[in-house]
């Protein structure tokens, strides 16, 4: 299976390995993205490093768009699975 990419930019862009089997994005920071990224709770006016896609949460996902009959032979662009506030670490897939 290819690398995942995110086309948040308008070009697609290879996400980065993170943590056991996640990804996270490297287009979305704080400059470059279609989605402004949330603001840090304990500080004001910055904003959290990146998106990112634990390794559960993207198998889960992979799971649902082979059943959706997506061909998994073409890089999953993960623009819109992203969470929209905060990082993916905590967002359930139903």
């Amino acid at each position: 299976m290819p690398v995942p990419v995110c086309t948040c930019t308008g070009s697609a862009h290879q996400c980065y390995k993170w943590g056991n089997g996640g990804w996270q994005s490297s287009c979305c920071t704080t400059t470059l993205s279609q989605h402004p990224l949330p603001q840090m709770p304990n500080k004001k006016h910055s904003r959290v490093g990146g998106r990112k896609m634990s390794g559960n949460v993207f198998s889960r996902l992979l799971s649902r768009l082979a059943a959706e009959g997506y061909d998994l032979s073409f890089p999953v662009d993960l623009k819109d699975y992203w969470a929209r506030h905060g990082t993916n670490r905590y967002i359930t897939i139903k």
